[in-house]
């Protein structure tokens, strides 16, 4: 038996929904699964509210404080092109946070195994933001976080976010391409250490590459984390997938993943080439730039892996330990979702 369809009812005043919610209680209406409030304005003005006092809803499915941090953080990124700036004047790591830079997993859900519990090191290669190391240091003061990126502008956004004083932290200037930079980082590293890419960055990667990143990885630490898209296929994939939120929207910016012209995705090889994009009435600005990327899947990633004898092992959601990737998969959400493939030396 099919489903049942999910009915969603719309309200775009306070008033029409004060209506919309007496209509359901007196039975007049049925009982809808979601309301959409789509009173723009108003929507927005609580967002902003919210939003300058810490709180922010990137994760889609509540409002979260940032990281159990106890620093107040604004997290009203579109003040400045309401202020009149326009495209250019938004911080494109913060329009990035707000539409790719959310995750599901964090640090203490992986210390928490029985493979990684005696971790004392996190590593975030092509660190970026560095928001898995910053987000795990709120609960892991003790820790030691190294991060390491090419862009000298994402160090400085980390280093200028507010660190708790006691935290053992470095971000290195360094290229995953050269065995130094690793070297760099077990210098830097105390104790048992994992090193954690998220799918946004290894994606970036040839297989010559990904076989170095391997190699070097898992020499320099002690394990080497990578999340992992769920399998796709490449037409599945949409020329522009909107990622608008509702507080751009509310302003009149749209967000979103759009193909470079003219070159289509190539389905051998899961290469594809586009840019995260903003624009509004008025203009376009290119934020990221997506060029080269390739898809990597898992079953390709694990034989990387075996070639270079690694042990290969997945992260099982509902267990919450990293198990075999030949045990248990049938009973996993990998194919329905994101994984985490974990290398390390035999």
């Amino acid at each position: 038996m099919d489903d049942p369809q999910e009915t969603t009812r719309s309200a775009n005043s306070w008033k029409k929904l004060e209506r919309l919610l007496g209509e359901i209680e007196t039975g007049e209406t049925p009982k809808p699964d979601w309301i959409d409030l789509s009173g723009k304005k108003r929507r927005l003005a609580y967002w902003r509210t919210i939003a300058r006092n810490g709180f922010h809803d990137f994760a889609e499915d509540q409002w979260m404080k940032c990281f159990d941090s106890p620093f107040v953080e604004n997290y009203d990124y579109v003040a400045p092109y309401i202020d009149g700036g326009g495209l250019d004047s938004l911080d494109p790591y913060m329009v990035y946070s707000s539409v790719l830079g959310t995750w599901e997993y964090s640090v203490e859900d992986f210390v928490h195994t029985d493979l990684l519990s005696d971790v004392t090191t996190i590593v975030e290669p092509l660190a970026g933001t560095a928001e898995f190391c910053y987000a795990g240091h709120f609960q892991y003061p003790d820790f030691r976080y190294v991060m390491f990126d090419l862009d000298e502008d994402a160090k400085a956004h980390v280093e200028a976010k507010r660190w708790l004083p006691q935290t053992k932290r470095e971000f290195i200037i360094g290229d995953a391409l050269v065995e130094s930079t690793w070297e760099a980082v077990r210098a830097a590293s105390v104790g048992k250490s994992v090193a954690y890419i998220g799918k946004q960055s290894h994606n970036f990667f040839g297989a010559k590459e990904i076989m170095k990143v391997l190699e070097w990885g898992t020499r320099h630490c002690d394990h080497l984390m990578l999340e992992i898209s769920e399998p796709y296929l490449l037409d599945e994939e949409p020329t522009i997938d909107d990622l608008t939120r509702p507080e751009q929207r509310g302003v009149g910016i749209s967000v979103a993943l759009d193909d470079v012209e003219d070159k289509p995705a190539n389905p051998l090889t899961n290469s594809m080439d586009f840019y995260l994009i903003a624009e509004d009435k008025e203009d376009r600005r290119n934020l990221f730039s997506y060029c080269g990327w390739i898809g990597w899947q898992a079953p390709t990633l694990t034989a990387l892996g075996r070639i270079l004898d690694l042990e290969v092992r997945y992260y099982h959601s509902e267990k919450t330990e990293f198990l075999s990737v030949d045990v248990d998969t049938d009973t996993s959400d990998c194919r329905d979702n994101n994984t985490f493939l974990l290398f390390s030396r035999a």
